[in-house]
């Protein structure tokens, strides 16, 4: 299957730590990756996001909140084309279910200190394997959703993506990623009992996102 062999992939990344679709130099890390929220609602107060994402939740939306730009996001679902977002949305609204796309692009990420500059090429590994994971999270809940994936080969995925993340977290038990990783792995671990639905592994998806595109460099 398409994603085992994806998978295969990323999980070698993460021990070789791949670095070839991005670049560092002077103080700086290039990395770009374009993503589509879907999103039901945005609001600048934390606690009121929380309320509103148990609402998307309950209407099979992945419910994870986004942080960016001072404001809070509660999303729906990520794609990585407009067209899809844009389609998507458009479904919802014509359900009566308000929602909006959000575009957030990476590009360049600045190396805060003399210890990012020596983890520089650590930290794009990093950018790169949770930017696959997540899109990966992605094809299996597309997955779940057309039914052309298993309960078992789902979980196979989910237990994957956790592995990987701990082989991240191996490689940085001490810098500005290992919290980040530590929750990650904390979230796969609180969807994995149970049945799991494709709104779970779209708030996976997402929260791996979030990772990349909230990455503080220090």
């Amino acid at each position: 299957m398409q994603m085992f062999s994806a998978l295969a992939a990323i999980v070698t990344a993460t021990v070789i730590i791949c670095l070839c679709a991005a670049t560092c130099s002077g103080g700086k890390l290039d990395f770009k990756a374009t993503y589509y929220f879907v999103c039901y609602r945005m609001t600048d107060n934390a606690i009121s996001a929380d309320a509103i994402s148990k609402t998307v939740s309950s209407y099979g939306g992945a419910g994870y909140i986004l942080p960016h730009g001072g404001n809070y996001y509660v999303t729906l679902s990520c794609y990585y084309k407009s067209d899809e977002a844009d389609s998507v949305c458009a479904k919802l609204k014509e359900r009566d279910l308000e929602c909006s796309v959000l575009k957030i692009e990476t590009k360049q990420y600045r190396l805060q200190g003399s210890n990012a500059k020596k983890n520089e090429q650590l930290y794009l590994g990093n950018l790169k394997t949770l930017n696959s994971l997540s899109a990966l999270a992605y094809e299996c809940a597309n997955g779940l959703d057309t039914g052309s994936l298993s309960q078992s080969k789902a979980k196979q995925l989910l237990t994957s993506i956790t592995d990987s993340l701990n082989g991240l977290l191996k490689n940085n038990p001490a810098n500005c990623f290992t919290q980040s990783l530590q929750s990650a792995v904390e979230e796969c671990k609180n969807v994995s009992g149970g049945f799991l639905l494709s709104k779970n592994m779209r708030y996976i998806q997402i929260a791996l996102a979030d990772r990349i595109i909230n990455a503080e460099l220090n």
